[in-house]
């Protein structure tokens, strides 16, 4: 710190040496002016104190206060409308017979089923597409509610697909979904047979920028071109994982957006040697948390497909939970396996999960029977869990099951078409709860789910769902039937805008 007094000049007082001092003449004083003198004193002190007092008294009788408000104006924003975008067709790279690897197309199209709670949705094709057959994934757009009403609409889409066209045989199905800046993966593979593809779609008016960062067995990927990937208002990119990630058999990818939001899907088609292995889409997990849920695992046929998986080339039959941490910390994990519509206690498998790198656990064998996975863990993580099934003539199929998020009520789920559907609802909440479930032409039923644990409740393909009268739960649709296995977790619509107060 500099001397604030530098550069200031010293001034010394030096005496003049003829210097004499001056004399003052006073009169002397008389007894009449002491007695003025000692009246002015006495009459300076009595104002002090009466001065003193009336400070005092001030500080003990309330004074009158006054308050106003900041001046700001109630801002209420222009509601919009609702979107979601249904996945669109299975795809394949390549063609038929195994050319032009680098052309995307499409076989057949999938039936997609919606419903709200209000208004009319509106399903049309998103403007543009990679897929060469231009077929594109449909947008489903609900108009925003009216002023008056006192709660917004609630809109929901799924759709399904069955297939039977050279490599491509199987079954799949998956929500039509909200877009999100900020989405995780978890499914496919790149090893030989195994075709992953990644599809981005933008229901916006505006550019999305979508960065991917893929996580493998091995630890992070480096994968030139997979950051900045553009896509254009209204359009869907279709990009090969093995583009970016070959040869990796448990890949995780997480999807980043600026500009505008976006909806994942992984697409996975199975062939091994000459035998098609089944099909399907991946929907996205939820984010990494300390309590992940995976409702509605179904397992069927697990003796054909226990036998099937000791065959060579056929070890990714086996049901396997897949995990990545992506903190720096190990993770301490419990994986519980429940039965559903059932008390019985689970034996949590405990497992330690390095951060970084993606992770199998591989399940023992179950009973045939539906199943919630619940996994605990003291970092968080992301997890799904692929299940097989095996025909009685051999043929193959398989799903990955995503974890689910938490619900409000109400709760709508439309069920597209597809072999058996069922509905699993778990209830994460330390309550009893009593869901009424009611559809459109259908006597209301009412579902008691103890605290923690979950049940299962046939649906009606191609029908709608709503959800009611509990606290949280959450809920999965599943299908299962001959070479057949799909899934999709249902998804919450986002919050609605909420008026604000703006100050200026």
């Amino acid at each position: 710190m500099s001397d604030l007094s530098a550069g200031i000049p010293e001034h010394d007082y030096i005496p003049e040496a003829d210097a004499v001092p001056e004399v003052v003449a006073r009169e002397p004083r008389t007894a009449r002016g002491a007695v003025l003198v000692g009246a002015r004193i006495v009459t300076g002190i009595v104002g002090v104190a009466v001065a003193a007092l009336a400070i005092g008294a001030a500080t003990l009788v309330p004074l009158p206060s006054y308050t106003s408000a900041p001046p700001g104006v109630v801002v209420t924003p222009v509601a919009s409308a609702q979107q979601r975008v249904c996945p669109g067709p299975v795809l394949r790279l390549g063609d038929a017979s195994g050319q032009q690897a680098t052309v995307i197309s499409s076989v057949g199209k999938p039936t997609v089923r919606h419903s709200q709670t209000a208004g009319r949705a509106t399903l049309a094709p998103l403007r543009s597409t990679d897929n060469t057959s231009g077929v594109a994934p449909e947008l489903l757009t609900l108009p925003p509610h009216s002023p008056s009403s006192t709660a917004a609409p609630i809109l929901s889409g799924s759709q399904s697909q069955s297939i039977d066209s050279g490599d491509l045989v199987g079954f799949a199905a998956a929500e039509c979904a909200e877009g999100s800046a900020d989405s995780w993966l978890v499914g496919g593979s790149t090893v030989t047979g195994r075709t992953t593809l990644i599809t981005l779609s933008n229901p916006s008016n505006v550019v999305a920028t979508v960065n991917l960062t893929i996580y493998s067995e091995a630890g992070p990927v480096s994968a030139a071109g997979a950051q900045g990937i553009t896509v254009a208002p209204g359009g869907q990119r279709v990009l090969s994982l093995a583009g970016f990630a070959p040869d990796v058999s448990a890949p995780v990818v997480r999807v980043q957006s600026t500009g505008g939001q976006v909806i994942a899907n992984l697409q996975q088609s199975v062939i091994r040697t000459l035998e098609p292995g089944g099909v399907d889409i991946v929907g996205p997990s939820t984010a990494p948390a300390k309590i992940t849920t995976i409702p509605g695992i179904v397992i069927s046929n697990g003796i054909a497909v226990t036998a099937r998986q000791a065959e060579s080339g056929y070890g990714d039959m086996r049901s396997i939970i897949r995990l990545y941490v992506p903190g720096t910390q190990p993770a301490k994990a419990e994986i519980s396996i429940v039965p559903e519509n059932g008390s019985e206690a689970a034996t949590p498998v405990r497992v330690v999960v390095q951060p970084g790198v993606v992770t199998e656990v591989p399940l023992d064998s179950y009973p045939d029977a539906n199943y919630t996975v619940t996994i605990a863990s003291d970092q968080p993580l992301v997890g799904a869990a692929r299940i097989s099934t095996v025909s009685a003539t051999g043929q193959s199929d398989f799903a990955w099951f995503a974890s689910a998020p938490s619900l409000p009520s109400p709760a709508l789920i439309s069920v597209a078409p597809g072999p058996n559907p069922v509905l699993h609802i778990e209830n994460p909440t330390a309550k009893e709860a009593v869901v009424t479930i009611s559809s459109p032409g259908q006597s209301s039923a009412k579902v008691t789910i103890p605290a923690g644990r979950s049940v299962d409740q046939p649906a009606t393909a191609d029908t709608n769902y709503t959800l009611s009268g509990f606290a949280a739960l959450r809920a999965t649709v599943s299908y299962s039937g001959d070479a057949q296995l799909g899934s999709f977790p249902v998804s919450p619509s986002a919050p609605a805008s909420q008026p604000i107060n703006i100050y200026p």
